[in-house]
């Protein structure tokens, strides 16, 4: 997988929700904090993710041999992401849904490890 779609893929991860993500129990800023830092296993559009969020608020993302580092956060009720090359260091905000032992932001599942 390029950089191209890896990009893609992240955007769609943590990029595109501004409101609910899916039918479910909608996490509360508390809930995302208590969630994160952590190790997560992460589902998009079929390729599968891996990434560590560090009490500190750094973020590595693994797919495959590809890496790449960034910041994550918690704004109003919603997980922040930012990416240095697979989302061009551009921060984006999602809410997150809990549903059938998976989380939810938008496209996306994922769950810890």
């Amino acid at each position: 997988m390029g950089l191209g779609r890896i990009f893609a893929v992240f955007t769609l991860l943590f990029g595109l929700a501004a409101g609910q993500a899916s039918a479910g129990e909608r996490l509360s800023t508390r809930a995302i904090n208590q969630l994160f830092p952590g190790q997560f296993s992460a589902i998009v559009k079929g390729y599968k993710v891996v990434f560590i969020a560090k009490r500190d608020g750094s973020l590595i993302g693994n797919y495959n041999s590809a890496r790449d580092t960034g910041r994550w956060s918690v704004r109003r009720g919603r997980l922040c992401i930012m990416l240095k090359e697979w989302m061009r260091g551009e921060t984006t905000c999602s809410t997150v849904v809990h549903n059938n032992g998976w989380y939810r932001a938008k496209q996306v599942k994922f769950r810890k490890l």
